[in-house]
């Protein structure tokens, strides 16, 4: 039996104004457990459809993976629909209730809660750290079916409560066995790191590749598995070493870590301060330092100055050169990270200025041109870079543009 998994979600909203995100994150946590998802399919919240959808995906596929449509609304219907296509009865648990009676310190439980109490015939429950809706896994066979909440920070941590050793148990697969790493590597698109990586591709057929598409980046992840722990891990360090050596200094992280997270680790290793001053990113490279706690002690402020009026008042940056050369431009983002590092006596600052789109840009700087300042002990030195796609893409790759300029410099 292939350890593979097919993958539903359920809910109307992603058929019809969300998008779906969850496939890859599914498909991250079972490739560490040795488990190839093989294919995702978003669902309307109509009980037919689920049911015929469970039924057509056990018929082919040794594990089923459910994810919504367990809360206590008349949209939820994933346990109708599994007891339907499974031919079980629905019961309610003792057990369950009494955790809900519990955790919430209740003598009884409402009607809404009391149906979270309620799972398939034979079922194992699995708690749920952060809500109410339990996961359940039922085994018929050479099948086995798993109903998960749909919210993720209810359904990820079920992987680490029962869920990744009900799936480990079921394939038979032996811990430690199926290894997984991932590179994140800066300033590479994916067809450019498919052409570097492949003869590493070709150098280890038997692991599993992965390059994920990103802003101003790629992420590159690999699965191998070996008879024993130690070949695993020898198989990974292999990959790993083929895989760095043929990125080289792109790469910036083997732990999923953002860019600017690693410039944060950069800049408290060396007990250095930085600042900002952003145009065209209108404040998000600030608001992604900002996002990390204990950001206080090594990002002293940053400055949003969108008009050219402001360029000049907050930061300095002369009208004359303005004039000359405008607000796109390498000296008006040198001028700008004078100002910033000037304003907030700051050991480093950058500074980045461009044309977001989708309108403003002209034959000379057209949409996606983007102008980048560095300003340090040394001096500031500039870097022009030219970024495709929509407005936000074309943003949050000048800000991970500006993290990694930074780091280079502090390196």
């Amino acid at each position: 039996m292939r350890a593979e998994a097919e993958l539903l979600c359920t809910g109307s909203e992603l058929v019809s104004s969300k998008v779906n995100l969850y496939s890859p994150l599914f498909a991250a946590r079972l490739r560490e457990l040795g488990v190839a998802l093989r294919g995702e399919r978003s669902l309307r919240d109509d009980l037919p459809l689920i049911t015929r959808s469970i039924r057509e995906a056990m018929a082919s596929c040794p594990l089923v993976i459910t994810c919504g449509g367990l809360g206590p609304t008349f949209d939820d219907l994933t346990r109708r629909a599994a007891a339907r296509a499974l031919g079980l009865r629905l019961r309610s648990s003792p057990e369950c209730a009494a955790e809900l009676r519990r955790r919430y310190a209740l003598d009884k439980l409402p009607p809404n809660m009391a149906d979270q109490a309620v799972i398939l015939e034979g079922a194992r429950a699995i708690s749920n750290r952060n809500g109410t809706a339990f996961g359940q896994v039922v085994r018929r066979g050479r099948r086995m079916l798993a109903l998960l909440p749909g919210p993720l920070r209810e359904w990820e941590p079920m992987f680490g409560d029962g869920l990744a050793e009900e799936i480990v148990s079921f394939f038979g697969l032996k811990p430690g066995t199926v290894l997984s790493a991932r590179l994140k590597a800066a300033g590479l698109k994916e067809v450019q790191a498919e052409r570097l990586l492949r003869p590493v591709l070709r150098a280890f057929p038997g692991a599993d590749f992965t390059i994920l598409a990103g802003a101003d980046e790629i992420e590159f992840g690999f699965t191998v598995s070996g008879r024993t722990p130690a070949l695993a891990i020898r198989k990974l360090a292999a990959v790993k070493k083929a895989a760095r050596r043929t990125l080289g200094a792109a790469v910036y992280s083997e732990t999923g870590e953002g860019r600017h997270q690693a410039l944060g680790r950069l800049l408290r290793a060396g007990g250095k301060t930085l600042a900002l001053a952003e145009s065209c990113t209108g404040g998000l490279a600030s608001k992604l330092m900002t996002d990390e706690a204990g950001s206080s002690d090594l990002f002293l402020g940053g400055t949003v100055a969108y008009s050219n009026a402001s360029k000049t008042r907050l930061l300095g940056v002369p009208q004359a050169l303005l004039e000359r050369h405008g607000a796109v431009s390498a000296g008006c983002a040198a001028a700008m990270a004078r100002g910033a590092r000037r304003a907030f006596g700051s050991d480093y600052a950058g500074s980045v200025t461009g044309v977001a789109g989708p309108g403003g840009g002209t034959p000379e700087k057209p949409v996606g041109t983007v102008f980048f300042g560095i300003c340090g002990p040394r001096g500031v030195g500039t870097h022009k870079a030219f970024f495709r796609g929509t407005r936000d893409h074309i943003r949050l790759s000048s800000a991970n543009r500006l993290f990694d300029l930074l780091g280079k410099i502090i390196e």
